[in-house]
């Protein structure tokens, strides 16, 4: 990866005018990098024809990781309105009683949750319902990993989505030498194996221990100043019902019941309600590819589109009508969810070139992030104002794909896909940095 290495330091140096006009290429950036050319989709086309300019195993089906997010969010999106709100309702169902309608809100917080609580009556409340019918009860996705259980940014997901669906412990320093404590606010029952000790640094791992409970925790290393960590939560229904239940509590409301599921009843009376716009999510699942967001949406799209709980499937098959409305044809491609992480999915370079080219006029993809925005924070800079793209990391995957403005003016969709066991992360994204500069410099 020598020469790889030393193309992108002039990279970022510039675009100089004498390194433009020598004599490299798409297939010598490819040759130099080390990586195995059969682990390679590239599908670069003029965005005003389709007509592709380059094109390397760009039929092959392929693992696509987040890059799949800017297939599946203007789909959803067309479905649900660029004005859509996630909300989450308060009502009054009679004297006695209320109920809570879930909107399946991947913004919603314990203090939105308090907020709701304070429409509801100290003195006679006896019984909360809580309609949790927008989505399905499945809370990951098909083809999901079971050891990224612990991994922050894959939390479960479902109707009683709160707090990102993440747990906050704070592990202390306490006399060096001597087990730090564990601080755990949120009052959701985890048990902790500490074996992190005061010392001279930071450097505290997390595990779940299921081999003992899904609620057990090891902790082990040093720690000398305080540190947070965001634990999964493993039940979102368990740690709904314990934040509703304190934000209940802090009002002196204390019922002899546990929550009773009930859909919502056309007398029941709005007394308030939290919303939060879906353009915070376009950004976030465009910018930051949050995974979380992505799946929300695209199941509540699903919901909408078919009269139905929201699903993978009702959400798949609102992509599926959305790219037939555009002449696309999905039976040669597998989509079985809308972030990507599935190893399940597999789609071709050039399905995703020609899905750009189709989606050249969408709003919904203006916001894909520029250099020094979002995944694309630190990398190519000198070309900022000519890069819009979607990233794509996960496992032994790595991509990138969007719209790509060359030093001569010309437009080009694109999508590069790299499959690489044998290589690493930062190899792969080095050779798709190389590309685009290829790319900006020659076409």
């Amino acid at each position: 990866m020598k020469k790889l290495f030393a193309g992108m330091l002039i990279f970022l140096m510039g675009m100089t005018g004498a390194y433009a006009k020598s004599s490299g290429n798409f297939s010598s950036v490819i040759n130099d990098s080390g990586l195995e050319k059969n682990s390679i989709a590239i599908s670069i086309k003029k965005l005003d024809t389709g007509k592709p300019v380059y094109e390397l195993n760009e039929k092959i089906l392929m693992h696509p990781a987040s890059v799949q997010k800017l297939l599946t969010l203007p789909a959803a999106i067309d479905v649900l309105g660029e004005d859509y709100e996630f909300t989450t309702s308060v009502y009054k169902r009679s004297d006695d009683s209320f109920v809570i309608k879930l909107g399946a809100d991947p913004y919603l917080t314990s203090k939105d949750l308090k907020s709701l609580v304070n429409n509801i009556s100290v003195e006679t409340t006896r019984k909360v319902f809580i309609d949790d019918s927008i989505l399905e009860k499945k809370d990951w996705g098909e083809g999901w990993q079971w050891d990224d259980d612990m991994n922050v940014l894959m939390p479960r997901f479902n109707s009683y989505n709160l707090d990102g669906n993440l747990i906050k412990i704070t592990v202390m320093p306490t006399q060096k030498g001597t087990t730090a404590s564990i601080i755990n606010p949120s009052k959701y029952p985890l048990v902790f194996l500490n074996n992190v000790i005061t010392g001279d640094k930071n450097d505290v791992k997390v595990s779940r221990d299921n081999s003992i409970s899904a609620n057990t925790l090891s902790l082990e290393g040093t720690v000398n100043k305080p540190v947070i960590l965001q634990i999964p939560t493993n039940n979102l229904k368990r740690y709904f019902d314990i934040r509703l239940t304190s934000s209940l509590a802090d009002k002196n409301i204390y019922l002899k019941q546990n929550f009773i599921t009930s859909s919502l009843l056309p007398s029941d009376k709005e007394l308030d309600k939290i919303t939060h716009p879906v353009s915070t999510a376009i950004d976030d699942v465009l910018k930051n590819s949050s995974n979380l967001v992505s799946e929300t949406t695209a199941k509540l799209a699903g919901g909408k589109a078919y009269n139905d709980r929201g699903s993978d499937l009702n959400g798949i098959k609102v992509f599926n009508a959305y790219c037939k409305k555009l002449g696309l044809d999905t039976s040669r491609i597998r989509i079985t969810d809308a972030s990507g992480v599935s190893k399940n999915n597999l789609i071709s370079a050039d399905f995703i070139s020609e899905y750009l080219v189709k989606n050249k006029d969408n709003k919904v993809l203006e916001h894909l992030p520029s250099p020094g925005e979002g995944t694309l924070t630190h990398r190519m800079l000198p070309i900022k104002n000519n890069l819009k793209a979607k990233t794509g990391t996960h496992g032994d995957a790595s991509s990138l794909a969007g719209f790509l403005t060359t030093k001569s003016g010309n437009k080009y969709a694109f999508c590069i896909i790299i499959n690489d066991t044998t290589s690493s992360i930062a190899d792969m994204k080095t050779l798709e940095d190389y590309l685009i500069r290829e790319a900006y410099l020659r076409l």
